[in-house]
């Protein structure tokens, strides 16, 4: 995977060249299959390109390099038929692990996972006989050809449309028959979960496929023709509205949210333009701009404007039956769960209350794990900040909900987060020698903690249990830092550095710092610096914040002293300054 195309397309050069014989034909194309298997997947491309653009000498040569691109390629797409029927759906889907959270299906939201097992229903129940005709002859025609451009084709483009009729004709009927849409969506469902959980750690439960949901694709099907051009373009427009092109805007965020809030009212507009189906408000086509752009595009800024707008242009009241209200509940609630499951699912093995962790256990967390906490977190906090923007947190029939869903947030901090973390902590800042093989992992979840902490904090959740463990860490840092600075005369000054430095990074995570412990009476640390400055080594940028601290208090300390001035600190600062303008 690390070896470039280029030079991985140069080891058969010596192979015998395939010509008449067979044997030797046949082997160059097993060679040929194994170089092309350990070009990585983006790069196919670029190969085939180049193969097919360069006039070559050998031409069998590179028809045997072709055919096993195209063969490696169209080989890890096995399933053509649901490829070709999903693409009607491409600019509407998404695959957001945070979603998949919610307690029910988010309006105006279809995820990958949701449209292939739709698609697993459609091929059991509507057309299975379509299907496979279509999978039959889209492998026929991608033996030649790479997948995309087959799938391009005005042959695929007709089989796609029987598709189309067939699954909305079907959708259609279903719908008078209970029992077949039960079947329908308890087969979508488990396809749908199964592939989901597949995608992302620590699933409990999906968002189910619902009527609503079915509604909502069958109006996507029906409209396919003019809402896939439309939102190619909001999407289009949205991504190129950069913050960069408001050069002479005083506050360059706000007026990107105010252009892209003017961007959603035309689409809005738009979309109404369509016909009736798009005008009535109390469905979900009617707000396809805005959903889109939450949804898809996650702009809950631009989302929370435009509810106000239309709140205050006296349109109809954004109730919680609404189909925007509704969609940023799902949201946030989507959030919280995936903030409790993730926490629950690390710390779920660990024996918190008996000390486990505290005595030799460590945190783990993978980057997968951080990813989707970080986001997790992150989504939190918009979604609460557009939820109280639009005054449904202080309601009373919302309000209610929203706050049991952030005490049970607020819990999980305060009852699984924080004692371990606290326990690992301890552990972190006293380890003299070396870190403790979970340092990387302590300081992320500490820079987690403090900023879920403020989340909560301006939405009048402010943890007490949180404020204490500041105050004990800070603590337990000082002290580790005041140890820290007692360099024994046999200890390496390296080793007393990236002590100090572990601790130092520790206490930044929380928006702490360690100057104001830096004695320039500490013998120690003197000569720890000493040594950094009257040495040859490079001292880093994290080396000399340490530094500059020391010396700027053997500054202060010679400034108090007006009779007396000590030799080691003008010495000190004779070798800073020469260090620093040698470095300049």
């Amino acid at each position: 995977m690390n070896s470039t195309p280029t030079a991985t397309l140069s080891a058969p050069a010596a192979s015998p060249s395939p010509g008449g014989d067979g044997v030797d034909a046949a082997a160059f194309r097993r060679q040929m299959d194994e170089v092309v298997a350990r070009i990585p997947m983006h790069a196919i491309r670029s190969v085939l390109d180049a193969v097919e653009g360069t006039p070559s000498p050998n031409g069998e040569r590179a028809r045997h390099l072709r055919d096993a691109l195209v063969d490696h390629f169209n080989r890890l797409r096995p399933m053509k038929a649901r490829r070709l029927f999903t693409s009607l759906f491409e600019p509407f889907l998404v695959d957001d692990p945070i979603l998949y959270r919610s307690a029910e299906s988010v309006p105006a939201l279809v995820q990958r996972v949701d449209m292939g097992g739709i698609w697993a229903a459609l091929t059991r129940y509507a057309f299975p006989g379509l299907a496979a005709e279509v999978q039959s002859r889209l492998d026929e025609l991608s033996r030649e050809a790479m997948l995309d451009a087959v799938l391009a084709s005005p042959d695929a483009m007709v089989m796609r449309e029987l598709m189309r009729k067939e699954a909305l004709d079907f959708l259609y009927a279903m719908a008078a028959d209970r029992k077949l849409t039960d079947r329908f969506l308890a087969l979508a469902n488990d396809e749908a979960l199964h592939d989901a959980r597949l995608r992302t750690q620590y699933l409990g439960r999906k968002a189910p496929i619902d009527g609503d949901l079915l509604g909502f694709v069958r109006a996507l099907l029906e409209h396919n023709e003019v809402l896939v051009p439309l939102t190619e373009r909001m999407r289009r427009d949205i991504d190129e509205m950069r913050i960069g092109e408001m050069q002479g805007a005083g506050d360059p965020r706000s007026a990107e949210v105010d252009c892209q809030s003017a961007l959603m009212v035309g689409f809005v507009r738009r979309v109404r333009d369509l016909g009736l189906p798009f005008r009535d408000q109390s469905q979900l086509l009617a707000w396809f701009a805005p959903l889109y752009g939450l949804n898809v595009k996650r702009r809950y800024d631009v989302f929370l404007r435009h509810v106000r707008e239309h709140v205050g242009s006296g349109g109809p009241a954004v109730r919680e039956s609404h189909p925007l209200l509704r969609a940023l509940l799902c949201h946030f609630q989507a959030a919280c769960t995936a903030i409790r499951e993730v926490v629950d699912g690390m710390f779920g093995d660990m024996d918190i209350s008996n000390g486990e962790i505290g005595d030799g256990g460590v945190l783990s967390a993978p980057v997968p794990t951080r990813a989707l906490l970080h986001e997790a977190v992150e989504r939190f906090d918009r979604a609460l900040t557009a939820l109280a923007g639009t005054g449904f947190l202080a309601s009373r029939s919302t309000g209610p909900a929203l706050r049991a869903e952030l005490a049970a947030v607020s819990r999980e901090l305060t009852g699984t987060v924080m004692p371990a973390l606290a326990a690992r902590l301890q552990a972190a800042m006293n380890a003299r020698h070396a870190p403790v093989p979970d340092h990387e992992d302590i300081v992320w979840l500490l820079e987690l903690v403090w900023r879920w902490g403020r989340y909560l904090g301006n939405a009048g959740y402010a943890n007490p249990e949180l404020k204490s463990l500041r105050l004990y860490a800070v603590e337990t840092g000082r002290l580790a830092f005041i140890q820290a600075m007692k360099a024994e005369p046999q200890e390496r000054p390296a080793h007393r550095m990236a002590h100090m430095l572990r601790i130092r990074r520790l206490m930044a995570a929380m928006d702490e710092t360690v100057d104001g412990w830096i004695s320039p009476v500490s013998q120690g640390l003197h000569r720890v610096v000493h040594s950094y400055l009257d040495g040859d080594g490079e001292i880093t940028a994290d080396e000399w914040t340490v530094i500059d601290a020391f010396v700027a208090s053997v500054r202060r300390e010679l400034s108090r002293s007006r009779n007396w001035q000590s030799a080691d600190f003008v010495d000190i600062l004779r070798l800073h300054e020469g260090r620093r303008r040698a470095e300049a």
